[in-house]
């Protein structure tokens, strides 16, 4: 079940980095801190995936 959510986000993300036309596009969540969760990235903004930030730097 895990991987099938994780290849529908990296699909999710790949197919909007075409549309959209952006280098980076990622999956967070927001409650007591940032996290990302899932990241697609063409030679964009440096983000990994698991990277935990207290909200107050993240926004």
């Amino acid at each position: 079940m895990a991987v099938q959510y994780e290849d529908a986000l990296e699909n999710l993300l790949w197919l909007s980095t075409k549309l959209i036309g952006a280098r980076t596009l990622f999956v967070s969540h927001i409650e007591e801190t940032f996290k990302v969760i899932k990241v697609f990235n063409e030679d964009g903004c440096y983000l990994n995936e698991g990277m935990e930030l207290p909200k107050d730097h993240a926004i």
